[in-house]
């Protein structure tokens, strides 16, 4: 984390929820299931035909044609979740601070449309006649440098590609360009779309859940086993230095008081199973921020439907918090809007919200993370309660995983 104090002070975003901060949220307060049979493309011949796709996105309601027009749909989300976040921060940018104010966006495999189509065009054409204006976002980082040049930034510019943790080590390279007084604003942003090359992959390599719906997925009733549901979606959050004596912020919706990242063992393409890796990441998030376990008020799960995982994620948090670890409000989101790359950031931006506005969103009640098989989940329903701290955590195959603290910003 950074040793200087850093401020959450502006948040963007589009999902299957909704498009926008305030729409999000408000479905999110009414446990709007976002997953449901995809309509962006045919899924007859996969296993699943579940995902939770972005609804009405419309690049015009947020930048002009003569910008928008040769990026790709990641691109544009990535840009529109920026536009959102940097208004709500309230941050001017001009000639004296751009050169001070950076960007860093993670995203598990960039634009996979785009890709497949350049791919495919020079298989059609051959390399003399590909079509050339689909290859610049074939790069990963290309959302990162159209945030930049909309927004005209000239601080660090970087792109994180660690599949479900993306968004996490953007995140933490974010605050390490402001301990190191690289920059005095980071804007931070997660971007994964959800198309038919991706989802044909991941059905490839059985990663997806085995199941065929006709309508959306509800949360309470989310299926348990093997393979998750993909999702899409763009979130973006604005990272500022207290100590910039000139800014004042708009918004404050949280402080970063720690961020870290572990890795443990397990097979590829599989989760820590022990959790005794995520564990350590948790006590040593905790310990940094200088926070008692029971002083927690809401945590954001890892949890996505993988047994594995969240068999894991509830050993580690046993392991912490102790035997009554199951009395935490905990909040699934990927119940919510399905599992992509950056869904980690998301969840950090859902937990700050929840400080800000001093309500805890449905969460799971009882020592499950996921319903038993042929069972409901338990949600427990909206609460206002006065939160200090959240915790957010996130992990992926191979073992990784991630813990965020955030505390609210004190009077």
């Amino acid at each position: 984390m950074a040793r200087v104090a850093v401020n959450v002070t502006g948040i963007g975003m589009l999902n299957a929820l909704g498009i926008g901060r305030s729409t999000y949220w408000h479905q999110l307060l009414k446990a709007t299931p976002g997953i449901a049979p995809i309509q962006g493309f045919d899924t007859d011949k996969y296993a699943s035909n579940l995902g939770a796709e972005i609804q009405g996105f419309k690049a015009k309601d947020f930048m002009s044609p003569r910008f928008y027009r040769r990026l790709s749909r990641l691109s544009r989300l990535a840009v529109a979740a920026s536009i959102e976040a940097i208004e709500d921060s309230g941050l001017e940018i001009s000639d004296q601070n751009r050169h001070r104010i950076g960007v860093v966006f993670g995203t598990a495999f960039g634009s996979t449309n785009q890709t497949d189509a350049f791919f495919v065009s020079l298989l059609d054409h051959g390399p003399q006649a590909a079509e050339p204006i689909l290859f610049p976002d074939t790069v990963p980082n290309a959302p990162t440098s159209h945030v930049a040049m909309y927004h005209r930034l000239h601080g660090p510019n970087s792109t994180f590609c660690q599949n479900h943790l993306s968004g996490e080590c953007a995140l933490a390279y974010g605050l390490s360009l402001l301990e190191q007084d690289q920059a005095d604003v980071v804007v931070v942003g997660g971007v994964d779309e959800l198309s038919s090359i991706l989802f044909h992959s991941l059905d490839s390599v059985r990663a997806l859940k085995p199941i065929h719906r006709q309508r959306p997925l509800q949360t309470s009733h989310f299926p348990t086993g093997k393979g998750f549901i993909p999702g899409e979606g763009a979130t973006c959050i604005v990272l500022e230095r207290t100590d910039v004596p000139t800014r004042q912020p708009r918004n404050t919706y949280g402080t970063v008081l720690s961020l870290q990242l572990t890795s443990g063992v397990s097979n590829q393409g599989h989760y820590e199973v022990d959790g005794k890796a995520m564990a350590e990441g948790l006590r040593a998030a905790l310990k940094e921020a200088k926070l008692d376990a029971r002083e927690i008020g809401i945590i954001g799960l890892a949890a996505n439907g993988v047994d594995e995982l969240e068999t894991g994620e509830a050993l580690a948090l046993e392991e912490v918090f102790g035997p009554q670890w199951h009395q935490i409000p905990r909040l699934p989101l990927r119940y919510f809007v399905g599992e992509f790359g950056s869904g980690g950031l998301l969840t950090a931006a859902t937990i700050l919200l929840s400080l800000a506005e001093g309500t805890v969103p449905p969460t799971v009640q009882g020592p499950e993370l996921t319903g038993l098989a042929g069972k409901s989940q338990r949600f427990a329903p909206v609460k206002k309660e006065p939160l200090v701290a959240g915790m957010a955590i996130g992990s992926t195959f191979g073992g990784g995983s991630a813990c965020l603290v955030v505390a609210k910003q004190e009077e």
